[in-house]
């Protein structure tokens, strides 16, 4: 008998003989008042796998747990990569709480960092690094730690993408394209003909800033995985135990974080790190 526990009921699963080796099986719900010894597993945490029927006998079946382990090691990574950064900038959060609890809208978890009390209408070019940084720290931690990297980042990866855009064509952050917004640029010429006496330059360009920005990110918060793992193993542990973890509980952990100098330098500085700087 295996309990398998819904977000709306429990069902219970019962193995009895069927058709072709004298064992069939059939689902019936039962209230959530049932008072029976239960045996389960958080939906939160598994990809169910059973072996339900075995031959010519009545077998009780356990429901276990897979761990998707990409969920938590996301979790984990932006915690480490905000930690340091936070260490780096001023009036950066604290991150106050690590959840791998789906919630509505699709996410599979959550990194929680209480917003600022300061009310703030600018950013300054070493917040945006930083947070280009953290934003990559779920998919720096997957490809250290998971045999392959997943689609849970994309949100990730479409919120740096959109930041890093903004920053070279729109705020002006960028030494190669220089102080100017490239759409108003573009808008203000005849019909277009800007763009094409240009030939693509000016996009090529800003595509390439883009992808630097982006890809220097994801190498410093490698970078911050590598040099914390011991706590991004055990946190990681902990937070599939517990599915959320919060409080002094969190902050111990994260009280140990270290902050890598090609973090430091991508942050303060802007500068990308070098191929040795990564090995």
């Amino acid at each position: 008998m295996v309990w398998v526990k819904s977000t709306a009921r429990h069902v219970l699963w019962h193995s009895t003989t069927c058709a072709k080796c004298h064992c069939r099986s059939h689902v019936s719900q039962l209230d959530h008042s049932t008072n029976a010894t239960v045996l389960s597993a958080p939906l939160e945490q598994k990809a169910a796998v059973c072996t339900m029927l075995q031959k010519c006998s009545n077998i009780v079946v356990l429901l276990a747990a897979v761990v998707c382990t990409p969920r938590r090691v996301l979790q984990v990574g932006h915690a480490l990569v905000s930690t340091a950064v936070s260490q780096l900038v001023a009036g950066s959060g604290a991150v106050a709480k690590l959840s791998i609890i789906p919630r509505t809208g699709g996410a599979l978890g959550f990194t929680y960092i209480p917003p600022s009390t300061e009310d703030r209408a600018l950013m300054f070019d070493r917040e945006i690094r930083g947070q280009l940084a953290m934003l990559m720290g779920g998919r720096a931690a997957e490809q250290l730690t998971c045999a392959a990297v997943s689609t849970g980042a994309s949100d990730d990866i479409k919120r740096a993408t959109d930041l890093a855009l903004r920053s070279v064509s729109e705020f002006g952050l960028s030494a190669a394209v220089g102080p100017l917004n490239v759409s108003v640029l573009a808008a203000g010429s005849d019909d277009g003909a800007w763009l094409m006496r240009d030939n693509g330059k000016m996009a090529t360009l800003v595509e390439a800033e883009v992808k630097a920005l982006l890809a220097g990110a994801l190498a410093v918060a490698v970078c911050v995985i590598s040099a914390n793992k011991a706590i991004h193993d055990g946190l990681s542990a902990l937070l599939m135990r517990q599915e959320r973890v919060e409080g002094d509980a969190l902050a111990r952990w994260l009280a140990e974080v270290e902050v890598p100098d090609v973090l430091r330098q991508y942050v303060l500085e802007g500068a990308l790190p070098t191929p040795d700087e990564l090995q």
